[in-house]
């Protein structure tokens, strides 16, 4: 019989996977169809198509976070492409996703979103996308899976990154 030496964080449990419900509280999904190559847990605006959706970008209106799904071909691994053209996906309004953690993630700070490392910082910079209809729920260490408390707001003015 082998020994497993005991590291100091073998047996932590993960807190959170990247794109899932958080907790079970209210919360709310709509579907949509993916109008671009994108992962789980960025944040998505109104595509051009009827209930098409894209990834966000500035001087457009955040309309939710999108949702880890599951296919024939299993769950995907953080990062990696998961939703292609024309995919069937969900996307959170109203409730509590996890979402990558950047620096200066503060339990109950607004987050701003950079597209380039697909994490939620807690603090402005520029290229930063800002969800003002959005807080965290907790803090989290850099590159840690994060609570973010999502709910949109109808007619939310559009966002404008930090120049």
């Amino acid at each position: 019989m082998a020994l497993i030496p005991q590291a100091a964080n073998r047996f932590k449990p993960a807190r959170g996977i990247i794109g899932t419900w958080a907790n079970m509280e209210e919360d709310n999904a709509r579907t949509g169809f993916a109008e671009g190559q994108f992962t789980p847990a960025i944040p998505l605006m109104k595509g051009s198509g009827e209930m098409g959706v894209t990834p966000l970008t500035g001087g457009n209106r955040f309309v939710g976070i999108s949702l880890r799904g599951v296919d024939m071909y299993g769950t995907r691994p953080d990062g990696e492409v998961a939703y292609q053209i024309g995919d069937i996906m969900g996307y959170a309004d109203m409730g509590t996703v996890f979402v990558l953690a950047g620096e200066g993630v503060e339990e109950g700070a607004v987050p701003f979103y950079e597209a380039s490392t697909r994490k939620f910082h807690g603090e402005s910079a520029a290229g930063r996308l800002p969800l003002p209809s959005c807080e965290f729920d907790e803090s989290a260490a850099d590159g840690e899976p994060v609570a973010l408390r999502i709910r949109i707001i109808p007619g939310d003015e559009p966002v404008t990154a930090v120049a």
